[in-house]
């Protein structure tokens, strides 16, 4: 019974949270600070004193720290990291609030990385995925899933690399990876799903629901990096594949009884949960805290009971089919 409300109300707030994501993908867009005439005179004015003749060039490139090189700030960069700040000093002497800048809010950059916070949560998410040696060593290989489980981790790991470097750089192309790699994860999450309801014993079934969800994701790359790079369209296809990924998993929770399931069940509502951190709009926290890198340090304590859930329904497996061996 206690799965079974768990469930109606991970349901009733996932729709909730849906619908909210949805509403922001609308206003990916609104950025002013970028935009503002301060923001767009001091540019003008540090690009002209320091980027466009050689000498000045050479002096920049003299001074210019190792990491921030090793990451690829150019002088035009460095000029709109000082304007950012510039802006944000002018905007909060005139009581008008902090802006966004691409989309984005002003950090303070570490080591040369953007959003140190974020870099440092997407790395513990990736180390966390290693628990998938402990799930190597307690699980049989015979067990169906034991393969699935492996690819997904090896995906994971991928994704959060490339979170990492996107937070550590934001350059169109790490933003694209970024993008593709989290839309894979949240495929073969999906993916996982389909394999665990219809079994891996008769493979046709689910390498049809896996042929599937490859053509939308080869789709949906395709559109973003050949038509548009449209933020809207990524989150609301994220959003709708991720939301029927949680409800199908708790439904499964609701239908199976082993006592394990509320690991499963904890984690999916979990995310749920903390997917409201998504919809907070706050400024940084000491310029180094905002919604987005709390929702990334939420995740990776979840990560662990995961694969706590992943290795006791593998042994429950294993001990299905050694009753089926002794039958």
């Amino acid at each position: 019974m206690g799965v079974v409300s768990m469930c109606k109300s991970a349901v009733y707030s996932l729709l909730t949270a849906t619908c909210s994501l949805l509403w922001l993908a609308k206003q990916a867009d609104a950025s002013y600070g970028d935009r503002s005439y301060v923001f767009q005179r001091c540019i003008y004015s540090c690009v002209q004193h320091n980027c466009t003749s050689s000498q000045a060039l050479s002096q920049f490139t003299t001074a210019q720290p190792w990491h921030q090189w090793a990451l690829r700030w150019t002088c035009e960069d460095e000029c709109g990291y000082i304007c950012m700040w510039t802006t944000v000093d002018a905007f909060q002497k005139d009581g008008i609030g902090i802006p966004h800048f691409y989309g984005k809010w002003p950090f303070i950059r570490l080591f040369g990385m953007q959003e140190p916070a974020s870099v440092l949560f997407s790395i513990l998410n990736g180390l966390f995925h290693l628990r998938i040696l402990t799930y190597r060593r307690l699980v049989p290989s015979s067990v169906p899933m034991y393969h699935v489980w492996q690819c997904v981790a090896v995906i994971s790991m991928h994704t959060w690399f490339w979170s990492t470097v996107f937070h550590a750089r934001d350059t169109p192309l790490t933003e694209m990876m970024d993008y593709f790699s989290a839309f894979s994860l949240v495929l073969s999450n999906l993916f996982c799903l389909c394999c665990r309801v219809l079994g891996t014993d008769r493979p046709l079934r689910p390498a049809l629901c896996g042929v599937v969800l490859l053509g939308l994701f080869i789709q949906h790359t395709y559109y973003l990096s050949m038509i548009k790079f449209d933020y809207g369209y990524n989150m609301k296809v994220n959003v709708t594949v991720g939301s029927v990924n949680l409800v199908g998993w708790m439904i499964w929770c609701c239908y199976h009884k082993q006592r394990y399931v509320w690991k499963c069940a904890t984690v999916v509502v979990g995310l749920n949960v903390f997917l409201a951190l998504e919809l907070g709009e706050f400024s940084p926290v000491f310029w180094v805290f905002d919604a987005h890198s709390l929702w990334h340090a939420s995740t990776f304590p979840l990560c662990y009971l995961w694969y706590s859930f992943l290795i006791d329904d593998g042994v429950y497996l294993s001990n299905l089919q050694t009753k089926d061996k002794i039958w």
